[in-house]
């Protein structure tokens, strides 16, 4: 797959492509690598609303309740704080 995104000289730079490639120009992005992509004049959008279900559903949370995660600003974090140990083999499945 590739993605070619730019102003016009865009279209000479597809052509020289195919000249040398077989191609077909699928139109506008929809779906790229599990990103939601939605364009209009001037804008683009990007979501991973579907990969996040698919991470909820995946560790059995699709009826899980959000809740905000807060930081205290200017909080200074370190190695060295104390703190509980999680499962790393959790974080390494997304």
């Amino acid at each position: 797959d590739l993605i070619i995104t730019g102003n016009l000289s865009t279209e000479s730079f597809k052509s020289a492509m195919k000249k040398e490639f077989e191609m077909t120009n699928l139109g506008l992005m929809h779906y790229f690598v599990g990103i939601k992509v939605q364009q209009s004049e001037g804008e683009v959008f990007i979501s991973q609303e579907k990969y996040a279900s698919e991470v909820l559903k995946r560790f059995n949370m699709l009826n899980c309740k959000p809740t905000p995660t807060l930081v205290v600003v200017g909080l200074k974090l370190s190695k060295e704080d104390e703190g509980s140990f999680v499962d790393p083999t959790l974080f390494k499945k997304l």
